[in-house]
């Protein structure tokens, strides 16, 4: 179970208390003022999944009411209340789970980490001997960045789990939950031997599926052992749960990031000879063939995919490329039936504004300009989307307040094509030629695709 997995409709609490005494009037206050924050569908339930708690013994109808009471006064802020009937259930029953630990996954659901982490903190004060507050504050500080700490946690949770033998299910649950942390810490530190062995204990522990050995083929591929990364991405191809990429299409990734073009563009070439009605693998194809500016192999493959597939993802792309093509009125089209499909979908909503605003229409123009308008909005520091409203804004007759929207968009000190692209149309039509210039050079110097390449191209040519 991931220890600080939050339901989705959690509202962020704030910070419980410098220092946990639940006996004090500052820690029943502070709580109070936290679960007011905490609508009451986000508060923990009571369930026999969540009671058994990663692998504890089964209650009984008796321990199941002492669980349900420690969690109604939780729930009403009574902390050392739901404290000591939680006490009361595991009192004589060593292969229960400890109370503060149960505590801090309750707090864990409703995003109150810092509340849990303390729990945690005492859990291993008051329980030293048990392995599951050690690997609970390692998977914390993993989440917080904190790669050495978590490391450490974790070495001295394995250390505890080695003479832990009070609940055998339990037991499992927590040496699972080891080998997650090595995993992510190894691959954090990008030592690819370590992430290969811990993922191997994983499988003779829990059975192989295909996930384990996608990871598996990376590690070796980042150990520059592709053969044997391919072998396993098609041993991952045959198994029943494998809905991953083919393994040829994985290749074309791996070997892309790595820089190695020749060969990714073999790879996918491969994946689409072997599977021509991939989606994932179109789509793949699809955007290289932009990465190369080969919009008539971009525009036919899209084609070829829609035919096979008309869900929210392909009509994206359809409207991408119809935009690299400057075909306004099919991207209009195929991002309009995106956001029919996902109405939340903010790259759709960027990509509809970008194909409204070139049309000319009065009334396409307001849609644009509010489409721009609302994703920015909702994401106030998207560089990408502060880069469509500006030129939307510019589109639509107010330069202006372009300009000080495309400025936003580069607040951070960087700059994507397309923002530099408008940049340089917008000071142009200002005069201002030889900055123009600076941010087309900049614009066209970048290798990813931007639907204004010829533009920008078109227009330094006519500066220079």
């Amino acid at each position: 179970m991931n220890f600080i997995r939050t339901r989705r409709n959690c509202a962020v609490l704030a910070a419980f208390v410098a220092s946990f005494v639940l006996v004090t009037a500052y820690a029943e206050k502070s709580y109070a003022q936290a679960r007011q924050q905490v609508p009451a569908s986000a508060q923990p339930q009571s369930s026999p999944a969540a009671q058994q708690q990663d692998g504890a013994l089964e209650l009984t109808p008796e321990e199941n009411a002492k669980y349900k009471e420690a969690l109604d006064l939780f729930n009403k802020q009574d902390l050392q209340g739901a404290l000591d009937a939680l006490r009361q259930l595991a009192n004589g029953n060593p292969a229960a789970r400890p109370p503060r630990i149960i505590m801090a996954f309750w707090f864990a659901q409703l995003n109150n980490t810092r509340a849990a982490r303390i729990m945690l903190e005492t859990a291993t004060e008051e329980d030293p001997n048990d392995p599951e507050a050690y690997l609970s504050l390692a998977e914390i500080s993993l989440r917080e960045g904190e790669l050495t700490a978590a490391e450490l946690l974790t070495i001295k949770g394995e250390e505890k789990l080695a003479q832990y033998n009070a609940n055998p299910q339990r037991k499992q649950a927590m040496t699972s939950k080891a080998t997650s942390l090595k995993i992510a810490y190894s691959n954090a530190r990008r030592r690819w031997a370590d992430v290969q062995t811990a993922l191997l204990a994983k499988i003779k522990a829990e059975g192989e599926n295909a996930d384990l050995d996608r990871a598996i083929a990376n590690a070796l591929f980042q150990q520059n052992q592709d053969a044997k990364a391919r072998e396993m991405f098609l041993r991952a191809d045959k198994l029943d749960d494998g809905k991953g990429l083919p393994a040829d299409a994985a290749m074309s990734q791996l070997y892309a990031a790595r820089g190695d073009l020749e060969n990714a563009k073999k790879s996918l070439d491969a994946a689409l000879k072997a599977y021509p009605k991939s989606t994932p693998v179109l789509l793949l194809s699809i955007n290289n063939a932009l990465v190369e500016n080969d919009l008539d192999a971009a525009w036919k493959l899209v084609q070829q995919l829609y035919q096979e597939d008309k869900g929210a993802e392909v009509m994206k792309t359809y409207g991408k490329v119809a935009l690299f093509r400057s075909d306004y009125k099919r991207a209009e089209v195929a991002f309009q039936e995106a956001i029919r499909q996902t109405p939340l979908d903010t790259d759709a909503a960027n990509g509809l504004a970008l194909a409204l605003c070139e049309q000319g229409d009065e009334e396409k123009n307001k849609r644009a300009v509010q489409y721009a308008a609302g994703n920015v909005q909702k994401q106030q520091n998207n560089r990408d989307f502060l880069s469509t409203l500006g030129w939307v804004l510019y589109r639509t007759g107010q330069p202006d307040e372009a300009i000080k929207v495309l400025q936003q968009s580069t607040a951070d000190g960087q700059i994507n094509s397309a923002a530099a692209y408008y940049f340089a149309v917008v000071l142009s039509d200002k005069g201002q030629n030889d900055q123009a210039k600076n941010f087309l050079q900049a614009a066209l110097s970048a290798k990813a695709p931007f639907a204004k390449r010829a533009a920008a191209q078109a227009l330094l040519d006519k500066l220079q």
